[in-house]
């Protein structure tokens, strides 16, 4: 392969060494305590990168007499933002002069400059909740870990992509993935205001009636007003047969306003969709006659990042009675056929079909209910925190075996992420099946009041290479029913838990995991929030 070259090498000096040496607000300078600087610094995975990146930045947004744990937070998380918008900037200058014979660079090169720019919006609304004064809430440290845990997901997934192939511009993203976890460890250590039951509730749409336009059928009227769209006025309907005002959902999406802060529903009619669709935009929601009546299908495999038949990264992303298939079949390898990365999105009795890494639940908080998830190896994967719920999931039969159903993608203990399976059914079509294994070192999965059939190994996890995360994940069961539940011949790794207290379970759940009780009653999605009794 040809070497990797660029004419700016400046712009690969990305070290920590560039940091801006301190400077005073008004004039005054202030002094980090070292015991609070040591305090803060120890929790983190790189103490010295920490020490280095608060003691030479400048503090002159503090307007106090000495700096406090918050004020490193917001350094630490502007540090990052700065770094990573000169990754962006360097990924950018390098996809235009790269040549054609360097294609596998020029495409981990291309899927770290679209990572970056959601990492900055990632950071950037870090800071803006970090910099707010008063009380800081639970639920505003819950969105910046959220948040943060995607930028580093980002950064990890950067990486990846550069597997194989020396490059400094890898190195430098891993040097910047430092200061992210580092800031992500410093939020974690801030203390909460206590606030009593029902405040901060979050509401990402208002209340009230359906507005639908005079051109939309009967039928199609009594069902969208059946769904749960209240509150939002049904904006379009996709049909092939041009009954509707758009023949593909792509063309629907693309005519929805950017950045809207109000719900554009979209509905589409019964029929097979073969198209890619990706949803940048917020608050998109569709409405499908059915998980297997309305169905957007592709065959693209190949690059995770890049060939997923649906992907939805705008926040708040909801899809109801709709289908995503990726047809490719089985010897294809990697073929995706949905891949969220939106904050808050739900998906409603929706069909995702695929064989391997047929869900990418890529970043931040996801709730799928009544779904059905079919695919061989590593079929659910990513680094969301994710709750599958009432859901089918099902191993399909294939000539190798045995097939994996997770592959949970954290990589630093400090990340809020992990895929929690509650009151599902799985089950596997003759062929040995494993619950999961650690595609990532702090890899998190539960299984909790579940049906297991008996196609369910008795090992019940799998392991990703040797002793790869053994130690370090964290894979456990809970009230498990079938015949694939029994507990006697379980892996006895350390990273595994059999859970006896209905307390730890409950950490698990809609209610604390993705703290759901706040967000999804406004979506109108049924949904159980803590233990089934």
């Amino acid at each position: 392969m040809k070497k990797f070259s660029h004419p700016f090498p400046a712009l690969f000096i990305l070290s920590l060494a560039l940091f801006v040496c301190a400077s005073g607000h008004k004039g005054e300078t202030f002094r980090v305590n070292p015991k609070l600087l040591k305090s803060a610094c120890n929790a983190t995975l790189y103490p010295d990168v920490c020490i280095s990146t608060l003691q030479s930045q400048s503090y002159e947004e503090s307007l106090k007499s000495e700096i406090l744990m918050k004020d490193m937070a917001i350094v630490s998380v502007k540090v990052s933002l700065e770094e990573v918008k000169k990754l962006s900037f360097v990924a950018s200058s390098q996809s235009v002069l790269l040549s054609s014979g360097d294609e596998n660079k020029l495409a981990a090169i291309k899927d770290c400059e679209v990572l970056f720019k959601y990492t900055v919006r990632q950071l950037n609304e870090s800071l803006t909740l970090l910099r707010k004064s008063g009380d800081w809430k639970n639920e505003q440290k819950e969105d910046v870990q959220t948040w943060l845990s995607a930028s580093l997901t980002d950064q990890v997934t950067c990486i990846e992509g550069f597997k194989g192939v020396s490059d400094f511009y890898a190195e430098s993203v891993r040097n910047v993935s430092k200061v992210v976890s580092n800031s992500l460890a410093i939020v974690n250590s801030l203390p909460v205001a206590i606030v009593s039951p029902g405040q901060n509730k979050r509401r990402l749409f208002a209340d009230g009636e359906l507005d639908l336009p005079s051109w939309i059928s009967p039928t199609d009227r009594r069902l969208l007003q059946s769904s749960p769209a209240g509150g939002v006025t049904v904006n379009a309907v996709v049909a092939k047969d041009g009954t509707g005002n758009f023949r593909s959902i792509s063309e629907a999406v693309k005519a929805a306003p950017s950045w809207s802060k109000g719900r554009y529903v979209i509905h589409v009619k019964a029929g097979v969709y073969a198209e890619s669709v990706k949803v940048y935009t917020d608050n998109i929601m569709l409405v499908g006659d059915g998980k297997y009546a309305t169905v957007v299908t592709g065959s693209n495999h190949g690059s995770i990042q890049s060939v997923a038949t649906f992907a939805a990264t705008g926040k708040g992303f909801i899809a109801r009675d709709m289908g995503f298939e990726n047809a490719a079949g089985a010897s294809a390898g990697q073929s995706v056929a949905l891949r969220v990365s939106s904050d808050l999105s739900v998906l409603y009795r929706c069909s995702i079909k695929g064989f391997q890494d047929t869900l990418y639940a890529y970043s931040q908080r996801q709730f799928y209910r009544e779904c059905d998830i079919l695919g061989t190896v590593d079929f659910i994967f990513g680094d969301a925190s994710a709750v599958f719920q009432s859901c089918n999931i099902m191993s399909r039969k294939r000539q190798k075996k045995p097939n994996v159903i997770t592959a949970q993608g954290r990589s630093d203990p400090n990340q809020n992420t992990g895929f929690s399976i509650h009151n599902c059914r799985i089950s596997a079509e003759s062929i040995q099946t494993f619950l999961g294994r650690p595609w990532m070192p702090y890899s998190r999965t539960v299984v909790m009041q579940s049906f297991l059939d008996g196609n369910i190994d008795p090992a019940g996890w799998a392991v990703w290479e040797g002793s790869y995360g053994l130690k370090t994940l964290y894979f456990a069961e809970y009230m498990n029913s079938g015949p694939g539940a029994g507990l006697s011949r379980r892996v006895s790794w350390p990273g595994f838990h059999v859970i006896t207290d209905a307390a730890e379970a409950s950490k698990y759940t809609v209610a604390q995991f993705i703290s759901g009780n706040s967000w999804l009653p406004s979506t109108g999605v049924a949904f159980q929030s803590g233990l089934l009794r």
